[in-house]
């Protein structure tokens, strides 16, 4: 008695294979004929069988491939996979326009499973799965369920306080490149969530990577530029637009959720809390104010009128820290949006403060760094640094880092102000520096991204874009996601 075909199988358990097929079904079939590609592709020489359904067999409920012979490719076969799982999932048969423009995307219900299909067909080099291992491997990750682990870079300088660090007991020494994405310009940075690396590109694009491979997963079009670097909270993405909006996406299914104009410039990046989310906005070419929108309704909560607001909000306690284009660093209510004291500092204040403990410590365009109690708004501290700060500061192993106009990333102890030290790079640092326990990365406008100790010593370079980055540094672990003019860069950090 001959084998039993998946065409014979779908036929006895469904009504009629042509019809969709639940995607867990689907998924699962894609997975157990993905290894039975590694199976074939590993044997002396690579075996590429035949994918037609009268051609598949069904042993003990699982599909098997045999036949076929050395004439093929695995591009093709994995093609060939990704229509036959396409057809399954949506009821669509296979068309030759496939080949061309690949096909439409299937209805199912988590971004990740429509990326884990989409990599085996789609036209776009850098979107697709390279082999049948990497096939397995991203099929059987959306078949798992969502882990809950928290995001590793949830929103910019990585946490409400925009601090700019993360802990760690390793003395780190060297970069080795492990990806990178040719996006285009980068100029916001990265946030890290669950398997995504995800980034708005300069030309109005949100883009979603593979954490581990930099593979394009998805890719959608928010508005006509983006400058606002995202924030992440409760599986919900809030970024501005140069279109003056500020918009919520679900990461689960990249679906656009609210859409607020609040404008005509939004790149602040936003800081959610627990009910709301604050941003700064940009009115007018005199004009601006810091707005607290709730998610759920789109409802506007308050808007206080400032100067015009590019600088990102930190939270110290229950208020939020901003600076202005009026000079000034805020501190506002994050309930009412009052304002409970403002900090002279006469330049415009575009970085976004730092804050430790009772210290906020922030830049202005006339090159001061200026450290401010909490409490009050009194100055604790003052620095003059010569050329304007556009850097926002990393505060680290007791210190403060911040780039600067004239090329050098300045440090000084952070409870006195006292300098500790300046290294040199070949470019203005617009990019804000990051720290992993007493190892600092910042990426300078000469197109390199720079690895310094806490002495300000100079331990490893990597070049990114002979253009330059704007971009400041996502930390993963022991690695580390920076945009550039050429688009989105992955290392890992060597002890």
């Amino acid at each position: 008695m001959e084998p039993e075909t998946l065409e014979d199988h779908l036929r006895r358990t469904t009504r009629s294979f042509t019809s969709r097929l639940p995607e867990d079904d689907v998924l699962a079939l894609g997975r157990d004929l993905a290894q039975e590609l590694v199976r074939a592709h590993a044997e002396s020489p690579p075996r590429h069988a035949d994918l037609d359904l009268r051609a598949i067999s069904m042993v003990d409920g699982k599909p098997r491939l045999s036949g076929g012979d050395a004439s093929g490719s695995v591009a093709e076969d994995l093609f060939q996979l990704g229509a036959l799982l396409h057809w399954l999932a949506s009821g669509r048969e296979p068309e030759v326009s496939w080949r061309l423009d690949g096909p439409p995307a299937p209805e199912l219900s988590t971004l990740a499973r429509r990326a884990a299909l989409a990599g085996l067909t789609t036209p776009i080099a850098d979107a697709r799965l390279p082999t049948a291992s990497a096939a397995v491997a991203a099929v059987a990750a959306a078949l798992a369920p969502e882990a809950d682990a928290p995001a590793p870079w949830p929103l910019f300088r990585g946490e409400p306080g925009r601090s700019g660090s993360r802990p760690s007991q390793t003395a780190f020494a060297a970069l080795a490149s492990t990806w990178e994405a040719p996006l285009g310009a980068v100029v916001a940075s990265p946030v890290l969530a669950g398997p995504f690396v995800i980034a708005p590109a300069a030309d109005g694009r949100l883009c979603f990577l593979d954490r581990a491979t930099g593979r394009r997963v998805h890719e959608q079009r928010v508005g006509s530029a983006l400058e606002s670097s995202p924030a992440l909270a409760e599986g919900r993405l809030h970024l501005g637009t140069d279109d003056g909006d500020l918009v919520g996406i679900d990461v689960k299914d990249a679906k656009e959720i609210y859409r607020v104009r609040l404008g005509t410039l939004v790149r602040s990046s936003p800081l959610a809390l627990a009910d709301r989310v604050v941003v700064g906005v940009v009115e007018g070419k005199a004009a601006g104010c810091v707005a607290a929108v709730d998610p759920r309704t789109s409802k506007l909560l308050w808007k206080r009128k400032l100067g015009p607001v590019f600088s990102s909000p930190a939270l110290a306690g229950d208020r939020v820290l901003v600076g202005s284009d009026d000079g000034s660093l805020h501190a506002l209510d994050a309930q009412t949006g009052a304002i409970l004291w403002s900090h002279r500092l006469e330049g415009k204040v575009r970085a976004t403060p730092a804050v430790s403990g009772d210290l906020a410590v922030v830049g202005d365009f006339d090159g001061r760094l200026v450290a401010v109690r909490v409490a009050d708004g009194t100055r604790a501290w003052v620095q003059q640094l010569g050329q304007g700060v556009y850097s926002s500061p990393c505060l680290f192993a007791g210190l403060c880092a911040v780039g600067c106009h004239d090329g050098g990333v300045h440090a000084f102890r952070l409870a006195t102000g006292e300098p500790a030290f300046k290294a040199s790079t070949r470019g203005p640092v617009v990019s804000s520096p990051a720290a992993l326990g007493q190892a600092l990365f910042v990426g300078s406008t000469d197109g390199d991204l720079y690895l310094l100790d806490s002495a300000g010593g100079i331990l490893a370079r990597a070049t990114l874009s002979p253009q330059g980055t704007q971009s400041s540094p996502a930390l993963d672990g022991e690695g580390l996601v920076i945009g550039s003019a050429r688009g989105l860069h992955a290392f890992r950090v060597l002890a």
